[in-house]
């Protein structure tokens, strides 16, 4: 398992939750209190430990867990101006899910995320399938996709079924966005 997904739920587990709740997690996984490291590998059942241990410890159901964990991600600067670049409407950043895999192995080589299948089923409506045995990435993508709908300002349906996510558009301009431009970050970082 990459650093950086362990490191995600550490760091969710920090700002939403508190420190307490990162030690007790900490003691029923065997991970270091004082945190991960986003470059190192961890065998693949420690993030299934650190979900269990989290939902265990916070009273929270795993699903809910996940899906928490999925909304929270935008919410970090860095991985949000990276999603962005996805397009520059919501619309076109369900449409990019299918590039999702391929580019962040491209970004952060050993990253695997599942493949995502898109599915346009009607105006503005989608049906976004994860292609990957792994069952957890539903709740977390519904969560991100819900963030992200809120990044861009927009008024989203996101319901999963035992088959996969439906995601419609409902409100284009239910509310004003994040703000987001190219120019801005770019001339920032120069």
């Amino acid at each position: 398992m990459h650093g950086l997904i362990i490191r995600a739920v550490e760091l969710f587990l920090r700002a939403r939750h508190g420190d307490a709740a990162w030690a007790a997690v900490c003691a029923a996984t065997g991970l270091d209190r004082r945190g991960t490291q986003v470059m190192r590998s961890y065998k693949a059942e420690m993030l299934q430990r650190m979900i269990f241990s989290a939902s265990t410890t916070l009273h929270i159901e795993r699903e809910e867990l996940l899906e928490d964990i999925g909304g929270w991600i935008p919410r970090l600067e860095s991985v949000r101006y990276i999603l962005r670049f996805s397009g520059s409407s919501f619309e076109d950043f369900v449409l990019s899910l299918d590039d999702l895999h391929d580019r962040a192995r491209i970004v952060l080589p050993g990253l695997e995320l599942p493949k995502i299948a898109t599915q346009m089923i009607g105006p503005q409506h989608y049906h976004v399938d994860v292609t990957s045995d792994a069952r957890e990435w539903y709740p977390v993508l519904a969560g991100l996709l819900r963030g992200m709908a809120d990044d861009y300002g927009v008024l989203a349906m996101v319901e999963r079924d035992d088959a996969h996510l439906d995601v419609q558009i409902v409100d284009e301009r239910f509310a004003e966005g994040s703000e987001f431009s190219f120019t801005q970050r770019i001339s920032g970082v120069a």
